[in-house]
């Protein structure tokens, strides 16, 4: 079968498709979330929302949660650090209101 007409079952939810990570429920990718480290998290809504012109304040938040009193992209694997730019930091930043949020940065 062409995997592209496949439908994906998720738990509770009828037939889905799903081509790319933005196309999930938010409920799926809020435990995918759970077992990411914070700033991985951040950089999972972020690109989330990159992808999606108009992403749910509300999916922002089940995603990256509300407990940023640190920010510490030192949890981040070395590989993908790296690669980070200016742009995805401040849109990790953004994504978690930062300014408001944030009381200690660690780079």
């Amino acid at each position: 079968a062409n995997v592209s007409n496949k439908r994906k079952r998720f738990e509770g939810d009828a037939s889905l498709d799903a081509n790319c990570l933005s196309d999930l429920p938010s409920g799926i990718l809020t435990h995918v979330a759970n077992y990411l480290a914070p700033p991985s998290r951040a950089l999972l809504s972020a690109a989330l929302t990159n992808q999606n012109a108009v992403a749910s304040d509300e999916r922002n938040t089940a995603i990256v949660g509300n407990e940023w009193t640190t920010l510490d992209f030192g949890e981040i694997e070395k590989e993908l650090a790296v690669k980070l730019n200016d742009d995805d930091i401040e849109k990790v930043l953004q994504c978690i209101d930062a300014a408001n949020r944030v009381k200690k940065l660690k780079l």
